[in-house]
């Protein structure tokens, strides 16, 4: 039997296909219009590399199926959600209970004529705020009071109006959600940025998701679950997907799968880098666990939310370039996939990355996604020539220097903001670079952030698939819980909360066709002490016998004085079977047997003849100097003067810097 993983970028779609035995890489161009496109695409495509005679003979193998997708990033990334509607607490119709006299939220997800306040719960104020809202054309409707989520009634009552006077066949598409029903963090500005987001992405999300199962089931036979992958690193069945679950999925993905090898090399601290087609994301991994943060953000939306530490920028191989003052600008405009950049012959007009990286000789034209696109070097040129060079007075060898040079700048700096938010020196991490451009960064930006070890994948170029393949099914549940750890606090109020919340996830688990045995509970509480940060508690007990247990686990991170409960979270997950990762031993250094050719390139000092290598035909312990580009079926990647790669014993490459 089968697992197969896709994960949908903004310019190519990835696919991971594995029996336990082999394992198959597709890479398919993203189709923005309609996701389910690409979807079957990949599916179509390695169902051929693997011998099946049409999707519907493989997918008759297939045991597991997970879907990450960029449906909601893209849709708040590009501000095309549905016109909403919100109901606050009067007062608070331009903070939404945040600290600024205006939230960022106001004319982004929702036009601030569209905010109105609510002072109590009556018929006539609440049917005259939602039929303003109607006539205004919104087609979702929120509800946010402040502080709901310990008085939950107020909000269900007005939802209770609107639904006697607006019946579902009457108000049609025009749905009403509450807060409180949405998001169970106690604080009133998270909760409400929740509703909200949630709201502006469900519809986009809701028609992709239900149009690929029907498909899935309907049209070609597959009878499993379909499961989506969630920001908590983990899947689930498409019923039990918030559209908030599924933003930046699949980079999550990417840094659990980075976890995943960080444990099995033993590494303790490792930043995780994804360059692809439209982004460069980064992640940062502690004692072979992501990095999580209480102060998360979501495409410039503030949330107090416990998620994994993630950062990106507009950067990736479409990015435009574009003649700057003394330099070069890139982004964050981006061509995708199509109509891409110049190179692609689609009719892109713009230079991009991807046009300097072939114009200078990194990529070759010939052999792009192992030669199933050629690339039209001429066109890159030119358009590298026309918009960058001449106006800038410069080369167009310069100009290519200039572009790369500026874009692992841009990327480096990812670590060195991370390093500020963080409070911590990040140059004794080792680098994971991956991600269809990864392997052409990884030594520019360690260079530039003093980091002298850096590791390169062979998945790397499906490395968000990758993460998909070794993830579990993940259901996590919240619940505002105000518990004061004094002597004699009484925890049995915890426990009933706690098995509530399992007997929840046995119940969904179930509902998905998924048996709940073997499954593991673990507890996070976040707690508060005056003048100190809240802070994120874990246990791996569902329950505790006493306060003074729970106490011994809450105090190590707290010593002194009482502290407070403020929110339970509980994960509960099933483990499912991973592909295995074998070992091999290692052989001589000689790569010898890998090598290609030469080929005239940039570098620093000017144009030089790298040394070529084929990536597939390199062997545990080959090792590969300085001035050298190894190619495979899915991506590049540089090893710069003083720099050595060698292969290791699981066959992904070791970089270190300093050897000539």
């Amino acid at each position: 039997m089968y697992s197969v993983d896709i994960d949908v970028g903004g310019t190519l779609t990835d696919g991971l296909f594995s029996d336990g035995q082999r394992t198959v890489c597709t890479k398919v161009d993203s189709t923005p219009h309609d996701l389910t496109v690409c979807l079957f695409d990949c599916l179509s495509q390695g169902a051929a590399r693997l011998g099946f005679s049409d999707l519907g003979s493989l997918l008759e193998k297939v045991e597991l199926l997970r879907w990450s997708t960029t449906i909601t990033s893209n849709v708040l990334a590009e501000l095309r959600g549905p016109k909403l509607g919100l109901l606050v607490t009067q007062g608070h119709e331009k903070d939404l209970y945040g600290s600024d006299d205006t939230s960022v939220l106001l004319n982004k997800l929702v036009n601030e004529n569209n905010v109105i306040g609510i002072d109590g719960v009556h018929d006539p104020a609440v049917l005259n705020a939602v039929r303003l809202l109607l006539e205004n054309g919104v087609r979702r409707i929120c509800i946010s009071l402040k502080g709901a989520l310990q008085d939950p009634e107020s909000e269900q009552r007005i939802k209770r109006i609107i639904d006697e006077q607006y019946p579902d066949h009457y108000l049609g598409s025009v749905p009403v959600l509450t807060g409180s029903d949405v998001c169970q963090n106690p604080d009133d500005t998270t909760r409400t940025y929740y509703a909200v987001i949630n709201a502006y992405l469900h519809s986009a999300l809701a028609a992709t998701l239900f149009k690929a199962e029907d498909e899935l089931r309907y049209a070609q036979g597959y009878s499993r679950t379909f499961l989506i992958s969630h920001i908590n690193g983990g899947v689930a069945g498409v019923s039990k997907t918030r559209a908030i679950d599924t933003l930046e999925s699949g980079p999550v993905l990417g840094i659990y799968g980075a976890a995943y090898l960080a444990k099995a090399y033993g590494l303790k601290r490792v930043l995780a880098m994804d360059v692809g087609g439209t982004t460069a994301k980064l992640g940062i991994i502690h004692d072979g666990e992501p990095l999580h943060t209480q102060q998360s953000d979501l495409f410039g939306i503030p949330v107090r939310v416990n998620l994994p530490y993630l950062r990106s920028i507009a950067l990736g191989g479409g990015s435009v370039v574009t003649a700057h003052e003394n330099g070069v600008r890139l982004g964050p405009e981006s061509m995708g996939s199509f109509p891409g950049p110049a190179c692609y012959g689609l009719g892109g007009d713009k230079a991009t990355l991807t046009d300097a990286f072939v114009t200078a000789g990194f990529i070759d034209p010939e052999y792009f996604l192992g030669g199933s696109k050629h690339l039209d070097l001429a066109a890159a040129r030119e358009a590298i020539d026309g918009q960058v060079a001449r106006p800038g007075g410069i080369s167009v060898e310069q100009a290519c220097g200039a572009i790369i040079d500026t874009a692992d700048d841009m990327v480096a700096g990812m670590i060195t903001k991370a390093s500020q938010e963080i409070g911590q020196d990040l140059s004794d991490h080792v680098l994971f670079a991956y991600g269809g451009n990864g392997g052409l960064f990884a030594c520019g930006v360690a260079q530039r952030a003093g980091i002298r070890t850096t590791y390169l994948f062979d998945l790397g170029p499906v490395f968000s698939a990758f993460g998909s393949s070794v993830s579990d099914i993940c259901h996590v549940y919240e619940r505002s819980f105000h518990l004061l750890l004094r002597d004699g606090a009484e925890v049995t109020p915890l426990n009933q909360i706690l098995e509530e919340m399992r007997n929840q996830g046995v119940r969904d688990l179930l509902g998905e066709g998924i048996t709940p045995e073997n499954t593991e509970c673990s507890v996070e509480l976040e707690v508060s002490r005056a003048g100190d940060t809240t802070r994120c508690v874990k246990s791996l007990k569902p329950s505790f016998d006493s306060d003074a247990e729970l106490r011994r686990i809450v105090t190590p991170d707290l010593p002194g004085g009482n502290a407070t409960v403020e929110l339970v979270r509980m994960r509960l997950k099933k483990a499912i079977s991973k592909p295995a990762l074998v070992m091999k031993e290692k052989g001589d250094h000689d790569p010898s047997g890998a090598q290609l050719g030469m080929r005239r390139v940039l570098q620093q000092s000017g144009k030089q003849e790298a040394t070529l290598y084929r990536w597939e035909l390199l062997r545990p312990g080959n090792v590969v100097p300085g001035g050298s580009i190894l190619e495979s079926a899915n991506s590049t990647y540089l090893v710069p003067p003083r720099w050595n790669l060698e292969i290791d014993h699981y066959g992904n490459a070791l970089i270190k810097r300093g050897a000539s």
